[in-house]
Order: C-alpha cells, then sequence, then structure tokens
C-alpha cells in the first residue's frame, strides 16, 4: 500500500550533508496524464545534477526523451508556506536532450532548426525545447524550489526525499516564484546493487562527462 504526501513524517530539518549521494525514483511516477518519468538526481554540495527519463508507459518500455541538467544548489531556510519542506535555490547551468519517439522529432524539427535527430543527444542550454516545456538555462538561469526529507523509520528502511511541485499556472512558474508545494512522489537513495528501474541506472561520472562535453557524441542506446 502507498502512502499519501500528507501521512509522511516531512522535515525541513537537514543540511547538505544529509543530501549527499545519487537519489532515483523507486518507481515510474505518472509525472503528467499519460506521461511517466523516472527522476535520477545527484547531489554533491555545491553541485547538483539530474537524468531524467520519460516515457509512455509506467513498464519504461516505451521511451519518449530524456533530460540532463546540472548547476549549483543553495540550501536556506525552512519554508513558512509549506509545512515539513525547505527552500533551495537550483541554478541551472547547462541543458541537454535527447528524443526517443519519433513523433517528438518531427515535432521538435517542424518547430526548430530542424536539426533533432533520433536518440542523439542535443546541447538545449540555447532556447530549450517548449514542445516538452523546458525552458534553456537562459530563459530559466535559476529554480525557486523545495525539498522534503521524510526520514527512515521502524516502517520503512529507506530516507524519501520530495522535490517541489513544478507546474505553471496564473501566478507563475518555478523560475518566477518559489513552487507553491511538495509533489506527492519521492526519489530513494540509489545503490548500484538495486534493482534499477528504467534507464540509466548504471550511468556514472564517465556518462555524464560525455554528455555534458560532447553531447553529438553519446548517441548509444543507454
Amino acid at each position: 500500500m502507498t502512502t499519501t504526501l500528507s501521512e509522511q513524517q516531512l522535515t525541513a530539518e537537514f543540511t547538505v550533508k544529509d543530501l549527499d549521494g545519487r537519489w532515483r525514483s523507486p518507481v515510474a511516477a505518472e509525472v503528467f496524464p499519460g506521461i511517466y518519468g523516472i527522476d535520477d538526481f545527484w547531489l554533491r554540495s555545491p553541485f547538483w545534477g539530474i537524468h531524467f527519463s520519460s516515457y509512455k508507459d509506467q513498464g519504461c518500455q516505451e521511451r519518449l526523451f530524456e533530460l540532463i541538467i546540472s548547476g549549483m544548489f543553495y540550501l536556506l531556510e525552512p519554508s513558512t508556506e509549506v509545512a515539513g519542506a525547505r527552500n533551495v535555490n537550483f541554478s541551472r547551468v547547462i541543458t541537454c536532450l535527447r528524443l526517443h519517439d519519433p513523433a517528438l522529432v518531427d515535432q521538435a524539427n517542424a518547430e526548430g532548426d530542424g536539426k533533432w535527430r533520433p536518440r542523439e543527444w542535443r546541447n538545449a542550454s540555447a532556447g530549450g525545447c517548449h514542445l516538452i516545456d523546458l525552458p534553456g538555462t537562459d530563459e530559466c538561469p535559476i529554480e525557486y524550489d523545495l525539498l522534503g526529507l521524510a526520514r527512515s523509520t521502524s516502517s520503512t528502511n529507506v530516507d524519501k526525499l520530495f522535490f517541489g511541485q513544478r507546474q505553471h499556472d496564473e501566478t507563475g512558474s518555478i523560475w518566477t516564484r518559489r513552487a507553491p508545494g511538495l509533489l506527492d512522489y519521492y526519489v530513494v537513495r540509489y545503490e548500484s546493487t538495486a534493482p534499477a528501474v528504467g534507464h540509466g541506472g548504471g550511468w556514472g561520472p564517465e556518462q555524464w562527462t560525455r554528455v555534458t562535453t560532447f553531447p553529438a557524441l553519446f548517441s548509444e542506446d543507454t
């Protein structure tokens, strides 16, 4: 049985040392209606990165796209608006994107420069990809986010880390205002011996370096 966010024992009392490490989705979450995603966060103060993989199905067989974003993060004071959450700013230095779904590739080419290729990484820092609601670092150099930590207890032996909601509404977006609340789904500490859900479980420093440095040279299916 799964628990709701309101049932989690969230705390804002944590430090950057508590966050140090790799945090990954235990299951694919429905991030938008009919679209599922795997978050793979790397946190080592002051640096952060995410490798996100998107799918048409919860079984992670039909790939849509994957992206990486990296920069630096700054842990701030506990939120006065969201109980159990802490304000945190994530700077965005580089954004890279790879489209897997042929329909997405065709749409991106129709709306952009026509240079998108299936399963090929591109540096999307300038301009992003508005087709999938991904801003470039030129438009969104910093995200005003939240973090909430549910520490392991006698009933669970894992820490759960919750990030802020990312939807757009009439009051703005996450790069124009603080995230309005925490997401219902979470990430847990990832160990190399744990079974990987979705793609990228075997990623390490080599893959991160290759994508961020020479994205067009890293196009194999990993």
